[in-house]
């Protein structure tokens, strides 16, 4: 049985929680370089719920997840990984759907076996391919398109 999850838009009160994770899913992913600290990560959070379109994945009261949306690009899409398998990620991206029914963009990490899986599997394709030159891990990228 699919978890009841609801999807609201984040607020300044939400950031330390948001932030715990955005922190949590980073430190799951063992091929990711941990750049910052925690208040690193809780910064950069506040930042973006601040600037952005920043939503997040409830289940009872519970931030389970949280998407991030600049112009015509997925920023952030991120699960705590002791929630993966839920339909979380699903009720997130579909939601980032609705709010950009014309498409669009976003990066992943080669490395991230199962984030492609899952964009791939939601409709996404892939557009390019990079070295990593371009990102603050110097890890290899890809860019995946979604078209509405």
């Amino acid at each position: 049985m699919r978890p009841k999850i609801t999807i609201r838009r984040a607020g300044a009160h939400d950031a330390c929680k948001t932030a715990a994770v955005f922190s949590a899913a980073l430190k799951s992913m063992d091929f990711f370089p941990k750049l910052h600290t925690d208040d690193e990560d809780l910064e950069f959070v506040r930042s973006f719920i601040a600037e952005g379109e920043c939503w997040l994945a409830l289940e009872d009261g519970r931030i389970r997840g949280l998407a991030c949306i600049e112009e015509d690009f997925l920023a952030h899409l991120y699960v705590h990984p002791a929630q993966h398998g839920r339909g979380i990620g699903s009720a997130l991206l579909h939601h980032v759907k609705r709010q950009r029914p014309d498409g669009f963009q976003l990066w992943a990490f080669q490395a991230n076996d199962g984030a492609r899986r899952f964009y791939e599997r939601h409709g996404c394709i892939v557009a390019e391919y990079t070295d990593g030159d371009g990102n603050e891990e110097k890890l290899p990228d890809m860019l995946y398109v979604w078209r509405g």
